[in-house]
């Protein structure tokens, strides 16, 4: 096996292992979920700089291009949060498919000069 075909296999084997990687971040994506679209907030302090008894929970999210803040009951805490939680995770495994998609494009191009064998009689001179 010269260089060449050695390079080849190991771009194939990395490409291989990055498409695994890929389906796993596809599988997540595709499975149901329930989500909201915002970020759980949680404050200790009241508007003077004093310290809150019990912690104050809110949601954060922008509408309109403006960030709002939303109260969360208390009875309705863990549902939210898990919610919010769930949504953050749905979207760091959609930036991690999209880098993996770009990587493995990448891996192919390179593999594509690689593969290249141009007859000696065609070569640019």
């Amino acid at each position: 096996m010269n260089e060449n075909e050695e390079n080849i296999s190991k771009l194939k084997a990395k490409i291989k292992y990055l498409m695994k990687q890929r389906g796993l971040s596809e599988k997540y994506l595709l499975a149901h979920h329930a989500l909201i679209n915002a970020s759980f907030i949680k404050m200790d302090a009241l508007s003077h700089g004093k310290k809150r008894k019990t912690p104050a929970y809110y949601l954060s999210g922008k509408i309109d291009g403006v960030t709002r803040l939303t109260y969360i009951k208390t009875k309705d805490l863990a549902l939210v949060k898990r919610r919010a939680t769930a949504y953050k995770y749905y979207m760091l495994n959609l930036s991690k498919f999209v880098k993996l998609s770009k990587e493995i494009e990448a891996s192919f191009r390179e593999l594509s000069f690689l593969l290249i064998e141009i007859p000696d009689e065609y070569k640019w001179k």
